[in-house]
């Protein structure tokens, strides 16, 4: 099921035939180094990973990690979404690219189809994001998309540089954004 569109990308729910991707994903050193404590996934963890990825979406409705593919020939290029911040009650943007697609703009591209979302369709009050304090792509991105930098807090078992952005200045900057 799709859950969002962009100029350049759909967000749908992960399914099974997802697996050689998202294994693929999560099995690179590369693109794990920031993710928790940086350990890739072994085929096992991806099986039980996957099960908990479909199962947010009955669990958690209009929340989740949602396969992000390209529009144009729907190649999967990695997964973004939004879920709740490591035990909290915060709800947070989350994505993880393959390597292939790294610097082109599409965590960008998708964190801001995810604020969009969050805010008009889910009616959420703040969303957050964090990454690992030494992940300056992440952290980048969550400030092209307009999140402020708050402090540094562990979570997801390292330091991590926490974001935050509240429907009032999204709206605000949305707003600017038309008016020019």
């Amino acid at each position: 099921m799709k859950i969002l569109e962009t100029d350049r990308l759909v967000l749908r729910e992960i399914t099974p035939e997802d697996f050689d991707d998202l294994f693929t994903m999560n099995s690179d050193p590369q693109i794990m180094k920031y993710v928790g404590d940086g350990s890739v996934r072994s085929h096992e963890q991806m099986i039980n990973e996957l099960d908990v990825l479909i199962s947010h979406y009955t669990r958690k409705p209009g929340l989740g990690i949602w396969a992000t593919e390209l529009k144009t020939n729907r190649c999967f290029i990695g997964a973004s979404g939004l879920v709740y911040y490591d035990n909290t009650p915060e709800i947070e943007i989350g994505y993880r690219m393959q390597k292939e697609f790294w610097n082109n703009g599409y965590a960008t591209e998708a964190s801001r189809g995810l604020l969009e979302y969050g805010f008009t369709q889910l009616n959420l009050e703040k969303i957050v994001s964090s990454a690992h304090v030494d992940n300056i792509a992440s952290r980048r991105v969550m400030e092209k998309i307009g999140m402020t930098y708050i402090d540094n807090r562990f979570h997801y078992g390292c330091l991590q540089a926490y974001y935050e952005i509240n429907a009032g200045e999204y709206q605000e900057r949305d707003q600017t954004k038309r008016s020019r």
